[in-house]
């Protein structure tokens, strides 16, 4: 989660070289994570549009430069959920604060709690711990929710690495830490794809590699998987206007 651009329609493929050059690379941000089972999907929309079309909105994302997309959920309890990303925790503390003095942010919590239940909202904060590719360039996404063993994130995140670098071919991926957050959940995987067949065809063949098989091993005991679900961008809310 790098760019914040609307441009989900490209394809970003990525080959192992002859080299043993690597896919993954550190992940580059921090953000916020706001999960709704959403009743009113238009006017839930029209909500985060009168917000973001305010002035201390634009000042909100222009100090910060927070990024925000609106998320379509399929296969969880949750409809949707808001992702508000940050370049560094330093500016995710400063967007904290600048969301908060701003008064249309009230209005908007209070609309978005009218058009969902409010019973189900769940909020997370999390970090970008690795990543594959560029997730803007995808369409959809398979979401991998799981706790992993105290003191053994470490050892999750280098077995995810080797088995990622060890793949030929895939689009967009991630590893989600959570820091904080309601309804706890210790990380996520995110793979992406240009449509739902090319995700579910390229992650059934790297499902029967070598790699994937040693990576399910190795991460057995401290793993536990807790919901695979399909995410699909339905709104970007760029902070470049």
């Amino acid at each position: 989660m790098k760019k914040y651009i609307i441009a989900f329609s490209l394809i970003f493929t990525f080959s192992l070289s002859a080299d043993g050059h690597s896919n993954v690379k550190p992940g580059e941000e921090t953000g916020e994570f706001h999960y709704f089972n959403v009743t009113n999907p238009a006017k839930f929309v029209e909500a985060m549009d009168e917000h973001y079309a305010s002035d201390c909105a634009a000042k909100w994302q222009k100090q910060s430069g927070a990024e925000v997309v609106l998320m379509q959920v399929l296969g969880s309890t949750h409809s949707h959920f808001i992702y508000v990303g940050y370049k560094n925790n330093d500016m995710l503390e400063k967007g904290r604060m600048l969301f908060g003095s701003c008064e249309e942010s009230a209005k908007l919590i209070a609309k978005l709690n009218k058009y969902s239940e409010s019973s189900d909202y769940v909020s997370r904060l999390g970090e970008q711990s690795l990543e594959v590719g560029d997730w803007t360039t995808d369409n959809y996404f398979m979401k991998f929710d799981f706790n992993v063993e105290l003191g053994k994130a470490s050892v999750y995140a280098n077995e995810w690495t080797k088995m990622m670098n060890s793949l030929e071919q895939t689009n967009s991926a991630g590893l989600i830490t959570h820091r904080a957050g309601s309804g706890w959940m210790s990380h996520f995987v995110y793979v992406g794809g240009n449509s739902i067949d090319d995700l579910y065809s390229t992650f059934d063949a790297n499902s029967q590699t070598d790699a994937f098989q040693t990576f399910v091993k190795n991460v057995s005991s401290i793993r536990e998987l807790r919901n695979v679900s399909l995410i699909s961008p339905a709104k970007a809310y760029p902070s470049q206007r």
